[in-house]
């Protein structure tokens, strides 16, 4: 009997790829060497910090720990902030916004996070209205200083505070994450005197999760940023350790399954049976699909919510076009309890979930789901984590991001750029010039045409 599920060496991760074999069979010795070369490529590549997330938990230089955690302790301390208005979008937003939505059990410190992504007015006034500046920090997180929508929101939250708090108000209740060479954000914190935290240049937007982007937030939130950090290494250990010709390396266990199945199942499905972590989801959709869509290559990444979404996505995942892997993850032990209580009423659905606890009634129906899955024919993994900590979340980042870089250089493209955001930036950059020449064109020809009003009545 063949083992089909194993722990990532000592982190709270385990795989089980039980619904895949069915699929990918069992990998050939040529065809594993092939995938080990691989391995040891993508392991070279991070060594020499073609992406430098590999090497934050191991590097406190490159992560920015302790400068992300003195600066949280320090405004924490003031005892003034209740909210932070937090802008950024993709990498610099999905991250944080994940990290903190999934652990905001834990978090000791009471401040509310308000994520803004969008240049979206109707989102913009609506949210604002709401937020007191004299009690609100801003945070605003750009890599390259230049992000269209995160810095027209941000302009006008700095605008925000300093109409209430004067400019030496706005630039004490600003913080800044940026590049720490090349930003424009980065020249105007360093004019305005603002706090700044830097990411370092090896380290993508999409893989930020491990410097200040995402420890920031999580230290201002009051989480355990050095648990997080320790999950992350203890996946990394678990890579250092594996090298290519380990049977029990479960990266190219699951990456050449994946491989295998991609023409016939190039749609994956990630479904999360816990509603703390269904932003995991989210924020992978964006590594995923970003790191590893090009030159023709590349999968659908579609996230969902188990149980929510066994009423709506079940009858397609499990009688659509079979070209979908589901990405199953569950919670082993939910930690706290909830008792489903006798309400005084007797019937056959009611007696059946009395006493049963909220957690396993969660889990009872991930492993239905998943028996459908195999039943019928739908390839389908596991991925376990025992309990939802900050070590925990750590392992999931680290464990998502080293199997994309393995996924990138199987599939033979660049896991770490985005030609195709890039050249979107390039079309808008254009389209937004001439929209300013339009809006100078027209306030010109208003103040012509009120120039010519005055005359006249005069």
């Amino acid at each position: 009997m063949s083992v089909t599920a194993s722990r990532f060496g000592s982190s709270p991760l385990l795989l089980d790829w039980n619904g895949l074999n069915a699929h990918s069979k069992e990998i050939p010795s040529d065809q594993r060497s092939m995938f080990g070369m691989h391995w040891d490529k993508t392991k070279a590549k991070l060594h020499d910090r073609v992406s430098g997330f590999y090497d934050c938990p191991v590097d406190p230089d490159l992560s920015q720990v302790e400068a992300s955690e003195n600066l949280a302790k320090k405004l924490i301390k003031t005892g003034q902030y209740r909210d932070c208005l937090f802008i950024g979008i993709g990498g610099s937003s999905l991250g944080p916004m994940c990290l903190i939505d999934s652990l905001k059990h834990l978090a000791k410190n009471p401040i509310q996070f308000h994520f803004f992504e969008n240049p979206d007015p109707i989102d913009w006034s609506y949210r604002i209205q709401k937020l007191n500046p004299a009690q609100t920090l801003v945070c605003v997180v750009t890599k390259s200083g230049t992000t269209y929508e995160t810095l027209s929101i941000f302009m006008l939250a700095f605008d925000w505070l300093k109409k209430s708090l004067g400019e030496d108000g706005a630039i004490e209740h600003t913080v800044a994450i940026t590049d720490p060479e090349k930003s424009e954000l980065l020249n105007f914190a360093r004019e305005k005197s603002i706090n700044t935290l830097t990411i370092s240049p090896s380290v993508g937007g999409r893989y930020s999760v491990f410097t200040p982007v995402g420890l920031f937030a999580a230290a201002l939130a009051g989480l355990d940023v050095q648990k997080f950090i320790l999950g992350a290494k203890k996946i990394r250990d678990y890579c250092e350790k594996h090298n290519s010709h380990s049977e029990k390396n479960l990266f190219i266990t699951l990456a050449s399954s994946i491989q295998t199945l991609a023409k016939s199942h190039p749609i994956h499905v990630m479904m999360p049976y816990a509603t703390p972590i269904r932003l995991v989801a989210n924020w992978w959709v964006q590594l995923w699909a970003e790191s590893l869509g090009k030159n023709g290559l590349g999968f659908t990444a579609v996230p969902s919510l188990g149980a929510i979404d066994q009423h709506s996505m079940l009858q397609l995942l499990r009688d659509g076009p079979n070209d979908k892997i589901i990405w199953f993850m569950n919670i082993q032990d939910f930690e706290k309890k909830v008792t489903v209580p006798n309400i005084g009423f007797s019937s056959k659905t009611f007696d059946l979930l009395e006493q049963q606890d909220l957690g396993s009634i969660l889990n009872t129906e991930f492993r239905a789901i998943q028996k459908v899955m195999t039943n019928q024919n739908r390839p389908n993994f596991q991925l376990q984590i025992d309990t939802l900590n900050e070590e925990s979340m750590g392992s999931i980042f680290f464990f998502f991001s080293v199997l994309t870089s393995f996924m990138g250089e199987i599939m033979g493209v660049n896991p770490f750029d985005q030609p195709g955001v890039e050249e979107g930036k390039i079309y808008i950059q254009e389209n937004l010039k001439k929209q300013k020449e339009l809006n100078l064109a027209a306030a010109s020809s208003n103040e012509d045409e009120v120039h010519r009003l005055r005359l006249g009545r005069e």
